[in-house]
């Protein structure tokens, strides 16, 4: 007798956790597509509460009444409900307790784990436009640069048509690398500064002073010169009476160095440069552990950017 009451009440509380774990998750499901979490915390919480611990009770007293009237013949009296109801809800309570924490917690990580993601996918787009970034208006210009030497200087139309064919294959070739060697950027650089020279003349002065025997483990996200050299010509007087005089050259062999001298427009501040230094700095904040530095005075504005190193 007393080995069948052991099996009894094993089933019994085998029942029951299978009743609470089922109908608390359905329950968890009810009132997910009614009332969020984030917008109504306290409401969902204390509702959420009630509801489990009335199920749960209901769940425990019809289970027991069920087994005692089966297995005995005769129902639960006062006492064994109160004292059933009484470690009921001392059961129930840290229960829950425990039940709300790991549903937060997988709620949390799932959220920061969305959040991450949408960062990732937020920032990757930004890269994306980076990478492909060539200004329209640069294509326009130099479309006019080129019509105009085709009707003075044939021969000085057909080089600059192969310089701006190189810059475009460049862009292409790399807009969707991470990294380029210094080498294949310097290289780019000097056609895309060959065009600049053909609209501005001497009013844009660019100085390369990069050792030509540098290792191609040297790297630099790709377009970053050109968008460095775009900025400070976009956002800089330039007259021939007043040059603008872009130097490129590398400090301590580890940083390369972006500076030209500073006289800027006659305009309303704007984000504009900012907006390219700032997503050159995410670019290096995604590829590793360096950072961009920006430096400027009365005379000069500075951009030093780590050369990154892969290995071989």
């Amino acid at each position: 007798m007393m080995y069948q009451n052991y099996i009894v009440a094993f089933l019994w509380i085998l029942t029951v956790i299978v009743l609470l774990w089922f109908g608390n998750r359905f329950i968890f499901r009810i009132l997910d597509g009614h009332i969020s979490w984030f917008k109504y915390a306290a409401k969902r919480f204390f509702l959420q509460l009630m509801l489990s611990c009335l199920y749960s009770l209901a769940c425990i007293n019809l289970s027991y009444y069920l087994f005692k009237i089966t297995s005995t013949v005769t129902p639960p009296d006062l006492a064994q409900i109160l004292v059933l109801n009484i470690y009921g809800l001392l059961f129930i309570i840290p229960v829950l307790s425990v039940n709300f924490g790991i549903y937060f917690m997988m709620q949390w990580k799932k959220e920061h784990l969305q959040s991450d993601q949408l960062k990732q996918e937020n920032l990757n787009s930004q890269l994306e436009a980076l990478r492909m970034h060539i200004d329209p208006h640069f294509l326009f210009n130099n479309l006019n640069v080129l019509s105009a030497l085709i009707e003075k200087n044939s021969r000085d139309a057909q080089l600059f048509l192969e310089r701006f064919a190189d810059v475009y294959r460049y862009v292409l070739q790399y807009k969707r690398e991470e990294l380029v060697s210094l080498n294949t950027e310097i290289a780019f650089i000097k056609s895309y500064v060959f065009l600049l020279k053909k609209r501005f003349e001497e009013q844009c002065i660019v100085e390369i002073a990069i050792p030509v025997d540098l290792p191609d483990t040297l790297c630099i996200p790709p377009l970053s010169l050109q968008m460095l050299v775009e900025n400070a010509i976009k956002h800089n007087k330039i007259a021939e009476q007043s040059p603008l005089v872009i130097r490129i050259f590398i400090e301590n062999g580890k940083t390369l160095v972006v500076q030209n001298n500073y006289q800027p427009k006659q305009q309303t501040e704007s984000t504009l440069a900012n907006t390219g230094l700032e997503n050159i700095s995410k670019r290096y904040r995604y590829l590793s552990d360096n950072s961009i530095s920006v430096i400027q005075n009365e005379n000069l504005f500075i951009v030093k950017l780590p050369l990154l190193e892969l290995e071989d």
